[in-house]
């Protein structure tokens, strides 16, 4: 698999599009499993994929075809995970300076009125949730913590987390509606890093 991948990365450094092709399909499914078991998120991993693979074509001409291509891959889209992870952090505290930055000007005030109901209303339909669902719930809002973590410290499954936490986000878009843009973002705001954004989920 070694010698057939050196092949191909020979003649992707001379701009054989085939190669590419075949590495692209090669390697694809791979990439886009590691990706999605980082992110939970389709539609990024999806996009990291395509650019994985880009900077792979861009940057053809420097890959060393004596070293292994899937490390190389493999390590072309950790770092791309790490720089969704960190944009994704950056849109977090916009959206929370965004919110503490307005002036009093009737627009601005009638928003910062709608996230304080959206806030109270959050907090009345967490306290209905099942006990162990709002346990789960408010350690990844109100602590921040991973999934991971959060099954660590209850010891519990992550499977076990991840559909507490699928069935939460369920119910508060369907309560706060998915069309509601402020809603949304609220959501967005208290999620921790391994729970995908209601506002980027495919409908």
């Amino acid at each position: 698999m070694a010698e057939e991948d050196k092949r191909y990365v020979t003649a992707l450094k001379n701009g054989d599009y085939e190669a590419f092709d075949i590495l692209f399909r090669k390697y694809t499914g791979r990439i886009y499993a590691f990706t999605l078991g980082i992110t939970r998120q389709r539609f990024a991993s999806e996009e990291i994929i395509q650019i994985v693979f880009l900077k792979v074509w861009e940057n053809r001409q420097r890959i060393d075809e004596h070293l292994s291509f899937k490390s190389f891959l493999f390590s072309v889209a950790y770092h791309e995970i790490i720089s969704w992870i960190r944009k994704e952090k950056s849109e977090k505290r916009k959206i929370v300076g965004f919110l503490s930055s307005f002036n009093d000007s009737s627009e601005e005030t009638e928003v910062k009125i709608e996230f304080r109901n959206l806030e109270q209303i959050t907090n009345l339909i967490i306290e209905n949730f099942p006990e162990k669902r709002r346990e789960i719930f408010k350690l990844s809002r109100e602590q921040g913590l991973t999934n991971k973590e959060i099954a660590q410290q209850l010891n519990i499954s992550v499977k076990t987390v991840e559909g507490h936490m699928t069935a939460a986000l369920k119910v508060l878009r369907e309560k706060l509606g998915n069309t509601a843009l402020t809603g949304c973002l609220f959501l967005s705001v208290f999620l921790s890093e391994d729970q995908a954004s209601p506002c980027l989920q495919k409908k």
